[in-house]
Formats: structure tokens, C-alpha cells, sequence
């Protein structure tokens, strides 16, 4: 089976169960950029695949979501807002790379619900983090891989602490996600394994980064791999910004699929689902792709009825 993550070391350290040999793996890794692995689990080139949570949710009616594991974190120095006036004058203009869908979102609930801000929001292709510092737009949504170590001469914050400050509850950045009805007992076990292990050899992981000491803490104490009540109370939050928002018609399902799911277990069963995590019912037939919409996502190669 192949597994797609994202190329950034947050996304490594779920899967470094496998990688390390801690526990079986039985998936081919893959790497790729968030909105790349979701477009190879649209098209079936992998089995499953790490996806921003707002990409998944909005995919609610045709994806399986393995519940217990994800990508969540207090802080995210992988995503900052940047800008010269500080707090007492907000930005009107934004640049920001177009496919970073879910942190422009993140960031302009932030904006919007936390500091009374509007500002717009105006996409660049093919532009650093560095470059888009260097538009004639007042701010700069900067995300990646180089955005820890970057030395800032304007004022900058971290969306994901800011999303703790707004909510209370740490971010959800991403899910594993496979298309409706795929997921089964041996992926979920497998995925949950490899977690236990990760949190198991955490430090060890950390040590082998070779990275600063601001990047090590944040490794040890803002980055968490479990979806426990906290997350689930984040993505609750989430869902109902993504409804007021307009990037759904509804507030999203939370399509969790759990292990013996399908079997004829009791509805009280060690197998059902949480209240906080409904499954959705969903109406997608179980050959029928991702239906991921249009709207406030970046395009991943679907056609016009995506």
C-alpha cells in the first residue's frame, strides 16, 4: 500500500514508528507537498494520504478518516503571518501562495475573530516565502519548510499559536484520509502502532533532527500525533468556522472510520464512534473518488465538476 505525508519533518515524526523500525511497516512512504498528496489519493495513485484537515472535511461525503492519529500542534512555526506595523496597524493586503489553502484560511479566521481585521487575501504562484516578503502587499502569509529559520525584521505570528489563543484548543493540521469505504482494521492498527511508537521514542526522534533549540522544543512540547478530546474539541471549532466561512454548505461530518466498523457490533460497542466525532453517512459509491470541491482550495488537478 503507499502512504502519502507531506515533506515536512512534523508530518516525518508520525510516520517515524515505521521509519525507525520501531514497529512493521506496510506501506510505501511517499513525500510530497500537502495539496500533491491529495491529488494522487484523487486519482488513486496512493491508498492513503496525509491531507490538510480543511481539504478532508470538505471532502467529508467521500473519504474515511483513521481516527486516533493526526497531525496536531499548540504552536506551528511552519506558518507565520508577517508584517511591518505590529498590532496596532493591521494589514490590508496579504500575499500569500495560492496553494497553502488551509493556513490563509486559518489565518484570516484569526484576522478576522481574534483582531476585528478584514484584510484581502491575494494569491502568487511560484513565490518563496522570502519573495512574497518582497510584494507590494502589506503582509506576507509565509509557510514551509525554511519559515522556522528565517530571520524576520518585521513584525510576525505563528497562526497555530494564535488558533490556541482564539479556541483554546490546539490545531488540527492534518488527517489521514483514504477514499470512502477503503479503510479497514490492518490500516488503522497499523497507523495506530506507529504513533505509540513515535510519542515512545519522541526525544530520540528529536535528537536525531540536529536542529535549534527553538525548533527541539517545539518538537517536544507543541507537536502532538494523537486525536484525543482536545483535538476533537479543536476540530469542532473548525468545522463550524469552515460553515460560517462559507467553505461548506453544512457544518462537516467527521468521517472516522473505527476498527471493526461494518462488523455487526452493538451501537455501544468498544467500536463506535465518539460524540464528538459523528461518522458521516456520506452518499459517494465506494469507487467514486474524492468529490473535493472548488472554492477556497488550490487546485489539484480536478476537472471543472470537481
Amino acid at each position: 500500500m503507499k502512504l502519502a505525508i507531506w515533506d515536512l519533518p512534523p508530518a516525518e515524526f508520525l510516520v517515524s514508528g515505521f521509519t525507525s523500525g520501531a514497529v512493521s511497516n506496510p506501506f510505501d512512504i511517499l513525500r510530497y507537498r500537502p495539496e500533491e498528496c491529495a491529488r494522487r489519493l484523487v486519482q488513486g495513485e496512493v491508498d492513503i494520504a496525509l491531507l490538510p484537515t480543511t481539504l478532508a472535511l470538505q471532502a467529508a461525503d467521500s473519504i474515511d478518516v483513521v481516527p486516533s492519529i493526526g497531525l496536531v500542534s499548540w504552536k506551528y512555526p511552519y506558518a507565520r503571518l508577517a508584517w511591518s506595523g505590529g498590532l496596532r496597524d493591521y494589514p490590508e493586503t496579504i500575499a500569500y501562495d495560492r496553494r497553502v489553502s488551509q493556513e490563509r484560511f486559518i489565518a484570516r479566521v484569526v484576522m478576522q475573530e481574534h483582531y476585528g481585521a478584514e484584510p484581502a487575501f491575494v494569491p502568487y504562484d511560484g513565490r518563496t516565502p522570502r519573495q512574497l516578503l518582497e510584494t507590494e502587499e502589506d503582509a506576507a502569509l509565509l509557510v514551509g519548510n525554511d519559515v522556522p529559520a528565517m530571520q524576520l525584521d518585521a513584525f510576525s505570528m505563528d497562526i497555530g499559536r494564535e488558533w490556541y489563543e482564539l479556541t483554546n484548543y490546539p490545531m488540527v493540521w492534518g488527517l489521514f484520509v483514504m477514499q470512502r469505504d477503503r479503510a479497514n482494521d490492518e490500516v488503522t492498527e497499523a497507523l495506530v502502532d506507529a504513533r505509540e511508537a513515535a510519542e515512545e521514542n519522541r526525544d530520540v526522534w528529536v535528537m536525531a533532527q540536529e536542529t535549534s533549540e527553538r525548533l527541539g522544543e517545539f518538537y517536544r512540547e507543541d507537536l502532538r500525533s494523537a486525536l484525543d478530546r482536545l483535538a476533537l474539541a479543536s476540530l469542532t471549532e473548525l468545522r463550524q468556522y469552515m460553515f460560517y466561512y462559507d467553505l461548506t454548505d453544512e457544518v462537516p461530518d467527521l468521517p472516522f472510520v473505527f476498527l471493526g466498523q461494518g462488523d455487526d457490533d452493538d451501537d455501544d460497542g468498544p467500536g463506535s464512534p465518539p460524540p464528538e466525532a459523528p461518522p458521516s453517512s456520506g452518499n459517494q459509491p465506494p469507487t467514486a473518488g474524492p468529490d473535493f470541491p472548488k472554492g477556497d482550495l488550490p487546485d489539484i488537478g480536478l476537472g471543472d465538476d470537481g
